[in-house]
């Protein structure tokens, strides 16, 4: 066929081993690339899904490679028997899905329908026992707690206003920890109406987030931030650093663990124990629909899909109250 394709009754292709060897050296050049692509932590996450897997499949005494319908659904059961929560359940399994499908051999939809199933059943067992798992969800930063974290702050210590500016930051442009340890100051560009920030590496790319003024000195994400820089005297490289005990700036930025240590340690000093860096984030989310604003936005702002489930729990939150059908009913 010299390279070309043709088609059988029914539109079935046939390659000639020409194509067909190109065509594989492309497929592998398209897992390489996307395997050098995917994030650090999103490839740990996976390699633990794995070792979740293999352990199971040690246990039964069958091959790793056997991905039908009822390792499967045994899997999810061996996972909840050893006592994992749903959120993990779920992780597990998609990651599994993930590392098959990487290596060319795509688990059938109806397999990972009856996973799915047994799943969503084993977590209504769950319910119905009154069992819970896991931390859950860690609580939204409400505007009315990020004053008192920012309140907590000394603002004679260069420390202090570090993690004033991180905190209001990290809250105005619903950052993960990831995105703010990621964040330069070049990032941010200073404008008339605020500050418009560059956040380079989220999970649904890259965006550019406005962040206005804010009506409270203390709160303002604005005029911390020129704080923190004027403080700091940094004009490039990483926008938030380590500070040593001393209270010495140092050339290493932080890491995403750092910035939920501040955020945790900031939360501690203000009473609020169990904020975690993520709260930042969903309490932007909670806090702005509490405003009024839609969901597009709030999307927009946080790198959400407007059609995201975590985004569309935050608003839950708000909109049970507002729009509930129990109100007005004169009870």
């Amino acid at each position: 066929m010299n390279g070309e394709l043709a088609t059988l009754p029914g539109g079935v292709l046939v390659l000639d081993d020409e194509v067909a060897e190109r065509l594989a050296a492309l497929d592998q050049a398209a897992i390489a690339y996307l395997d050098e692509t995917t994030k650090p932590n999103t490839r740990r996450a996976y390699g633990d899904d794995w070792k979740a897997w293999t352990a199971f499949c040690a246990d039964l005494g069958i091959p790793t490679g056997a991905a039908t319908l009822g390792t499967l659904v045994g899997f999810v059961n061996w996972l909840y028997a050893a006592g994992n929560a749903p959120s993990t359940v779920d992780r597990r399994l998609a990651g599994v899905s993930v590392t098959f499908r990487d290596a060319g051999r795509p688990i059938d939809k109806p397999v990972m329908q009856a996973a799915r199933k047994a799943m969503a059943a084993e977590a209504d067992n769950l319910a119905r026992a009154n069992e819970r798992r896991g931390r859950g969800k860690a609580p939204a930063v409400t505007v009315a707690q990020l004053r008192l974290m920012c309140r907590a702050c000394p603002n004679d210590t260069l420390a202090g206003i570090r993690d004033r500016a991180l905190l209001l930051i990290g809250f105005a442009v619903a950052a993960r920890r990831s995105e703010i340890a990621a964040l330069h100051v070049s990032d941010v560009d200073q404008v008339e109406e605020g500050l418009l920030v560059r956040v380079r590496y989220g999970k649904r790319g890259a965006r550019e987030v406005a962040v206005p003024y804010g009506s409270n000195l203390l709160t303002c994400p604005v005029r911390t931030w020129r704080a923190w820089l004027a403080a700091s005297g940094l004009v490039e490289g990483p926008a938030f650093r380590w500070i040593d005990r001393h209270d010495n700036l140092r050339d290493r930025g932080l890491s995403g663990q750092a910035v939920g240590d501040v955020v945790t340690r900031a939360a501690r000093r203000a009473g609020l124990a169990g904020r975690t860096s993520h709260g930042l984030r969903s309490g932007l989310a909670t806090e702005a629909r509490r405003a009024g604003h839609d969901a597009v936005s709030i999307a927009a702002q946080g790198g959400w899909s407007p059609t995201s489930r975590d985004l569309f729990g935050y608003m839950q939150i708000v909109d049970r109250w507002t729009d509930n059908a129990a109100a007005g009913l004169g009870l």
